[in-house]
């Protein structure tokens, strides 16, 4: 599940880039019941009357792979107690019920495309594709470090000088947290890492890869601007 405040700063980055002309699509990889993909799209079609860039959306749909060992032992615990309240079948959900609940809120392919399958193929085939348009907003969500490590090394080259990427886990999943260290690591980057909520439950890490003037204003105002949209957009299916 991610939580309201976590949806809306997504949402509010999302109209952000578009007002300020950023170009690219918005990708999530990492989508479970397809809320947050769902109102990528709907809130364009709130705020600018259409939906202007695609949203693509990524996922294997059969849950989570294994943790691995740098994804730590709480990342092991959690896929050994299956019968936990928070287990959600290892966010497993079927294709077709994610594309009829797209179906249910008048999207289609055009606006969020369904890219099943685990990313170890689907990253590396789709991203070429991706390429050509860039991407502007980038939303991992994949919990481990290995799928972390592999979008990031894949889709944070295709993202906009002056795009957004979200890092869902990167406070809830130790492997999260060591794949967005060394990424950046491995190719030199200094990006400043952000906090989407407040202590002493922080609900992800957000970074632009350049913050040109126009940023500075409109980053400011990110945290506090969620508060504004209404957050029943695509409850219930996130």
């Amino acid at each position: 599940m991610v939580p309201d405040e976590a949806l809306a700063f997504t949402w509010q980055s999302a109209i952000t880039l578009i007002r300020a002309g950023v170009p690219g699509a918005f990708v999530e990889c990492g989508t479970w019941l397809g809320g947050c993909s769902f109102g990528l799209a709907l809130m364009q079609r709130q705020v600018f009357g259409k939906i202007v860039p695609p949203v693509l959306m990524l996922d294997s749909f059969e849950g989570l792979p294994p943790a691995g060992a740098q994804d730590g032992p709480a990342a092991h615990e959690y896929q050994r107690l299956v019968d936990h309240p928070g287990y959600y079948d290892n966010c497993r959900v079927a294709l077709g019920d994610v594309r009829r609940n797209r179906d249910s809120l008048g999207l289609d392919d055009a606006a969020c495309r369904l890219i099943p399958e685990w990313f170890e193929s689907t990253v590396p085939e789709t991203a070429p594709t991706i390429a050509a348009e860039g991407i502007a907003l980038l939303r991992v969500d994949c919990d481990w470090y290995d799928p972390v490590r592999l979008v990031l090394d894949h889709l944070e080259p295709l993202v906009h000088p002056a795009g957004i990427v979200i890092v869902d886990d990167y406070y809830a999943r130790d492997g999260a947290a060591r794949a967005v260290h060394d990424c950046l690591s491995r190719n030199n980057l200094a990006y400043w890492l952000r906090q989407i909520g407040q202590e002493p439950t922080p609900l992800g890490a957000w970074f632009v890869k350049r913050q040109g003037r126009v940023w500075r204003a409109s980053l400011s105002t990110l945290a506090r601007s969620w508060q504004r949209l209404p957050l029943g957009v695509a409850k219930g299916r996130r």
